[in-house]
């Protein structure tokens, strides 16, 4: 999958991404705003102690772990000690549900920070460094009094989406799943990965279609309701259970999980179009959204694919990560997608003229996705010098025309005439000001 072209694109782009994600921090934490399928959130930018801490620590400690310089890990325990700080006593972190940011109780992302600590712990105890038992320490209050104390199902044997409905969601469910497979190895407890991962795990594959022949084989649904299952299926998710399912096969030896695993890859690049791009949603009946098209977030997709390839998966994308690599900006910021303007349109005829300002954002919690798996393919120990550059577009909202703008300072969106209609001085907490078109939910 990597060439040499593309393995030297590779390390300008994670020198880049660190640069911009510098960028995107304040005393407290990494903020920006953000766009999303579900919904955004544009005018809260502080802080999100969400999903994009994952990305972040894994990203700094494989940076870490390949050139062995201390830099490197004290970014990784920087963003460690951001997630401690902004723990509460009830275990949940602030700020943890990312496009409704300021919300707490996120998922997946309260697992994901709760990974992040983890990764971060174990590589710090392997080095022989005590520090590592106060990030376990953070993990461990969220797994129990959050995963197990708010939001284990007994009866079905999995976690729940919300503390008061009986739902589950497969791609939650194995982040959350990963979390426990990391907290058993941390303390040494088959407890966590026998009680707790190991059954969502065959909750996702109770939710994975066995249709040979169809191009919806190997799909796994979005979510259920009690028995019934929401027949929509949404690749980039599917991916992100892919990890998790690995982790059982390696755990158990059971054919069943890499199986699962491997039928979810084959799903996914049964769908993938020329340009590296994949449909959005998948319907039931096979009739698709494309849109937004994702470019960051397609780092979830190239990990998955990546950690797959020693178990037989062998589909080539080239085409996804040049994709990703294309996305980058001046800024060195990653764009999230293309076609938010269309997102309830269905079909591949739409066209934008113009991208939409959602689609130009680079979001903190895609960009890590990218930043994750890009930092396991560094060519060496020594990343090239990278400057961080204004980005400058034009781009479109609610009808309307406007001029983007992004540097180290500041993010600023324009009228034609030069009024400012959205305005983010980086590390503050909120954008200001901003025009109703940007009260988007």
């Amino acid at each position: 999958m990597l060439t040499t072209n593309s393995v030297t694109s590779i390390d300008t782009a994670v020198a880049r991404l660190d640069g911009w994600f510098d960028t995107m921090r304040s005393v407290q934490g990494y903020g920006g705003p953000v766009a999303h399928w579900w919904q955004q959130s544009l005018i809260y930018t502080g802080p999100g102690f969400d999903w994009r801490y994952e990305g972040i620590i894994a990203g700094y400690l494989n940076l870490w772990e390949r050139s062995g310089e201390d830099r490197w890990l004290q970014k990784a325990r920087r963003a460690g000690d951001d997630l401690i700080a902004g723990q509460l006593e009830n275990g949940h972190f602030v700020a943890s549900a990312f496009e409704i940011n300021p919300a707490s109780g996120g998922t997946p992302h309260e697992a994901a920070c709760a990974i992040g600590l983890l990764l971060l712990a174990l590589a710090l105890r392997k080095k022989g460094l005590e520090e590592w038992q106060g990030y376990a320490s953070g993990a461990e209050l969220n797994l129990k009094t959050f995963y197990l104390g708010e939001l284990w199902d007994e009866e079905a044997q999995s976690f729940r989406d919300s503390p008061s409905v009986p739902s589950f969601v497969p791609n939650k469910a194995a982040t959350a799943a990963e979390a426990f497979f990391l907290l058993s190895e941390l303390t040494n407890d088959q407890l966590w990965v026998e009680r707790y991962a190991l059954p969502n795990l065959n909750r996702i594959i109770e939710h994975q279609i066995v249709s040979p022949g169809s191009r919806l084989d190997g799909a796994v649904a979005q979510n259920s309701f009690g028995s019934r299952k929401v027949e929509k299926y949404f690749p980039i998710y599917n991916a992100r259970c892919v990890p998790a399912l690995i982790r059982g096969y390696n755990w158990t030896n059971q054919a069943k999980y890499l199986e699962a695993a491997l039928r979810i890859m084959h799903f996914i690049t049964r769908w993938l179009y020329e340009d590296g791009s994949l449909p959005t949603v998948i319907y039931a009946n096979q009739q698709l959204n494309r849109y937004p098209s994702w470019i960051a977030p397609l780092g979830d997709v190239l990990r998955a694919g990546m950690d797959i390839k020693p178990y037989g998966f062998s589909a080539d994308l080239t085409s996804t990560l040049n994709r990703l690599l294309e996305g980058q900006d001046a800024s060195g910021g990653i764009q999230t997608a293309r076609g938010f303007a269309a997102q309830s349109r269905l079909g591949r005829k739409y066209r934008p003229e113009k991208p939409d300002v959602r689609d130009v954002l680079h979001v903190a919690g895609w960009c890590d996705k990218a930043f994750r798996f890009l930092t396991s393919n560094i060519s060496g120990v020594i990343l090239p010098a990278a400057t961080n550059q204004d980005f400058e577009i034009d781009c479109s909202l609610a009808g309307k025309s406007w001029k983007f703008l992004e540097t180290v300072e500041k993010l600023e969106i324009r009228h034609r005439n030069g009024k400012p209609g959205y305005y983010w001085r980086k590390g503050e907490q909120y954008a200001s000001p901003a025009e109703p078109d940007f009260w988007l939910r």
